[in-house]
C-alpha cells in the first residue's frame, strides 16, 4: 500500500517575544510546532547556530523534519517538514528529506503542500560507508552505532553542528533509524534525541541510558559494529546489504509473537477438526 506522500510545511521564528509562525500550509498544527521550537532550547550567549537538522515525533501520526538556522537580530528560524509516520518509515533518513526541500526563509503567508515523489532513496553504497569510516572518527562512530542498536542514546558536547550525526545515520540498519530521532545540533535534551550534538548537554539523568563521549568510545564491541566494519573493510557488498536490512529487537519479538499466535490457532483448528 502506498503511504501518504504529502508533506506539510511551515516557517517559525523564535526570539525574545516567543515563537511566531510566519508561513504554513493549510491545517498545519501550529501549537505542536511552537512546542517543539521551545523544547529545542535557546542558544547560550555567544553560541551561533549555523544550519542544523533534527527529526522528532509530531503528534501521534506524523514526524517533523526540521531545519534550524540563525536569523537576523538574534532570532532562530525553524523550517518544518511534516510527513506521515508511514512515509517516514519508508525513507528513514531525515537528512535526505531536508536536503531535497531546502528552506526559503523569506517566505510568508500560506504555503502549498509538498509531495514526496514515487521513489525510494538510493541504496547506501559500500564506497560511501568506507569513506565515512576513513575520514570520520571511527571509534566514536562505531561505538555510537552499537550503542544505538543496543537501545542507548548518545550525546556529544560540541560548539557547532557536526557531520558526525549525518555520518552515523548512514551506518545504522534501515529499521533502526526509522525509530530513532537525530539532531546535528540542539540547545537542550528536552526532545529526547537518540543521537545529538550540542554545546551544553547536562550529565545524563539517573537511570537513563544516555552515553557521553568517553562512555561511547569505551562501549563494548558487539556483533553489529564488528560485522559492519568487517563487511566494509573486506568489500563484502552482500554482507553489508544484509546487515543494513537486519531486523530490530522489536521486530524479532513481534515476529515471534506472530509465529506463536499462528501455532496456537493452527493447534485449535486441528483439535476441533479431528
Amino acid at each position: 500500500m502506498t503511504p501518504d506522500l504529502r508533506i506539510q510545511q511551515a516557517l517559525a521564528v523564535t526570539d525574545t517575544r516567543g515563537v511566531r509562525i510566519v508561513a504554513q500550509t493549510d491545517d498545519f498544527d501550529a501549537p505542536e510546532a511552537e512546542r517543539i521550537a521551545v523544547l529545542f532550547g535557546s542558544p547560550p550567549e555567544g553560541v551561533a547556530c549555523p544550519q542544523s537538522h533534527f527529526a522528532c515525533p509530531f503528534g501521534k501520526k506524523h514526524v517533523a523534519v526540521v531545519t534550524v538556522e540563525d536569523r537576523p537580530a538574534g532570532a532562530l528560524g525553524f523550517r518544518f517538514l511534516v510527513l506521515s509516520r508511514e512515509l517516514y518509515k519508508h525513507l528513514g533518513d531525515p537528512f535526505a528529506v531536508a536536503d531535497r526541500y531546502p528552506p526559503d526563509w523569506n517566505t510568508t503567508g500560506v504555503l502549498a503542500d509538498l509531495a514526496w515523489p514515487m521513489e525510494v532513496l538510493p541504496e547506501r553504497t559500500l564506497e560511501r560507508l568506507d569513506a565515512i569510516l576513513k575520514t570520520g572518527d571511527m571509534s566514536l562512530l562505531l561505538g555510537s552505532v552499537q550503542a544505538l542498536v543496543d537501545g542507548n542514546r548518545v550525546l556529544l558536547n560540541r560548539a557547532a553542528p557536526a557531520q558526525f550525526v549525518r555520518d552515523l545515520w548512514q551506518l545504522l540498519p534501515d529499521r533502526t533509524r526509522c525509530d530513532l530521532w537525530p539532531a546535528t545540533f540542539a540547545f537542550s535534551d528536552e526532545l529526547d534525541f537518540h543521537a545529538a550534538v550540542g554545546p551544553t548537554f547536562p550529565t545524563p539523568r539517573h537511570g537513563v541510558q544516555v552515553l557521553m563521549e568517553e562512555a561511547i568510545r569505551d562501549y563494548p564491541q558487539s556483533s553489529y559494529e564488528l560485522n559492519l566494519q568487517l563487511a566494509i573493510e573486506s568489500g563484502d557488498r552482500a554482507a553489508l546489504r544484509k546487515l543494513l536490512a537486519r531486523r530490530t529487537a522489536d521486530d524479532t519479538v513481534r515476529l515471534g509473537l506472530y509465529i506463536l499466535a499462528f501455532a496456537l490457532v493452527t493447534a485449535a483448528v486441528l483439535k476441533f477438526a479431528f
